[in-house]
């Protein structure tokens, strides 16, 4: 190998100038953190089905293109749309029971979810119309939002295998990056396909039992926010065993406790109990977890991560936090032993 000088100075000449260009487009590529981020769990979401489709149909443009129209777009739909009505409920709850304080913490949410009411949006336009231009700039940059989520997503599916072959083509099948690399890729696509499918199927069985059990409920007592209350039950399904009664059960007891107290009939708070347990909660814990999560992260490790980083970052949060949750758990686990020991064995003999 040549190490003259000349060369050593080419090489770092380089070396500089491949920093410079890195900082560069990771500057430019900050402005849009969030559009990233969300498209990178579109990715792992749509993988399984981009991957089958390829399988069966060699024209990468086309398979990409029809698995982002036919399942990402009814994916964050849902998501969306879900997010909006669950905080629209969670702001009329806090309003009827007089927690006024806490509306602050969601006032720029809730301005969204707001906009789901279709009389509400004519009348902030035609009271607000000066401050229309400020909502059109805020579609826009929605919808350019939406555009860098597809764009980033579109070119992931299509070229995923390229950027993994150019990765192991140039440092090598055994390096520590490669098989790094490797694991948390695996432990992304079983989160984001295994646990928010979980908490998915989750809330739509929730939503669903809650709205028919409201269908039978007798005058005077119901759920009142049946939509809110299956979100938060899906939610909770990232503590295993205990998670969804630490919401159903209080929320049963509110029942009972408003029966009692208003000489109501116990039959609706007892089918309440008993069909949130045998519907929502046995059979998504045996069937549904089983098929869909898995993986080798803690879930209580999972649920801090989706706690705090949506409140420390922002909207996007909830798509960051399996990242760096992955992230810091590889990181800990193989990397860390390697950096305070003699260093020997590297990644691969300590992962097995």
């Amino acid at each position: 190998m040549d190490s003259s000088p000349a060369t050593r100075r080419e090489k770092v000449a380089w070396g500089l100038m491949g920093a410079v260009v890195t900082l560069v487009v990771a500057y430019v590529l900050w402005a849009f953190v969030g559009a990233i981020v969300v498209a990178i769990f579109l990715y792992y979401a749509t993988r399984p089905v981009y991957r089958r489709l390829d399988a069966r149909v060699s024209h990468p443009d086309w398979n990409a293109t029809a698995t982002l129209m036919l399942v990402g777009v009814p994916l964050l739909a849902v998501i969306g749309y879900g997010v909006l009505v669950g905080v629209q409920e969670l702001d009329q709850f806090l309003s009827g029971a007089d927690l006024q304080g806490y509306r602050s913490v969601l006032q720029p949410y809730v301005d969204v979810a707001e906009l789901t009411d279709p009389g509400n949006l004519l009348g902030r336009v035609r009271d607000r119309l000066p401050g229309l231009l400020a909502v059109v700039t805020a579609a826009f940059f929605w919808v350019f939002r939406l555009f860098v989520i597809f764009l980033v997503a579109f070119y992931l599916l299509r070229d995923d295998r390229k950027i993994a072959g150019w990765f192991r083509d140039s440092l090598g099948d055994d390096h520590d990056v490669v098989v790094f690399l490797e694991g948390v890729d695996e432990d992304l696509a079983e989160i984001y396909v295994g646990n928010l499918a979980t908490i998915g199927a989750t809330t739509a069985i929730a939503v669903v039992t809650y709205y028919a059990l409201n269908l039978v409920a007798p005058s005077g007592i119901s759920i009142a926010y049946p939509f809110l209350l299956g979100l938060l039950t899906g939610v909770g399904t990232l503590i295993p065993a205990v998670g969804m009664k630490l919401i159903y059960v209080p929320y049963g007891a509110l029942l009972l406790w408003q029966s009692v107290s208003g000489g109501g009939p116990l039959w609706f708070p007892v089918a309440f109990f008993v069909a949130t347990f045998l519907v929502v909660d046995t059979v998504p814990d045996f069937f549904v977890r089983s098929y869909l999560s898995s993986g080798s992260i803690s879930m209580g490790l999972m649920l801090i991560a989706y706690t705090f980083t949506p409140v420390a970052v922002g909207w996007y949060g909830i798509f960051l936090a399996p990242i760096l949750a992955v992230l810091f758990v590889h990181f800990a686990r193989y990397v860390f032993p390697n950096l305070v020991g003699d260093g020997a064995g590297g990644l691969v003999a300590d992962g097995e």
